[in-house]
């Protein structure tokens, strides 16, 4: 989701990977059978008639849909957090609070607790 893609860049991640969401927007209805070429919705295979199932201009098109809506979304989530480039929220933790996480997790991301 996008808040996810806030978060691991405020972790200081460089990328992230959106694969299993874009894959979603094109169709998938994760079957699980990825790596075994036989996705029934033409997404994942080679084979000439599961292709057939994947309308590529409706996918392109839901994928786009969803690459702006993050967009949208990330920088909404980064306007309230009072940062106005996806650059400056990089390695940022200080915007960052642990929700249900014990002592020890937080130590390990290196954020606080919500509320402090």
């Amino acid at each position: 989701s996008a808040s996810d893609v806030v978060k691991a860049v405020a972790l200081g991640a460089d990328a992230v990977y959106i694969g299993t969401a874009a894959c979603i927007a094109m169709g998938c209805h994760l079957c699980r059978s990825c790596h075994q070429a036989k996705c029934n919705w033409g997404i994942a295979t080679q084979r000439p008639d599961l292709v057939k199932r994947l309308n590529p201009d409706v996918g392109a098109e839901h994928l786009v849909n969803l690459v702006s809506a993050w967009n949208h979304e990330i920088k909404e989530i980064m306007g309230g957090m009072g940062i106005n480039s996806i650059e400056a929220m990089r390695g940022n933790r200080l915007m960052l609070r642990g929700v249900g996480l014990n002592e020890k997790e937080l130590q390990i991301l290196g954020i606080s607790h919500a509320g402090e």
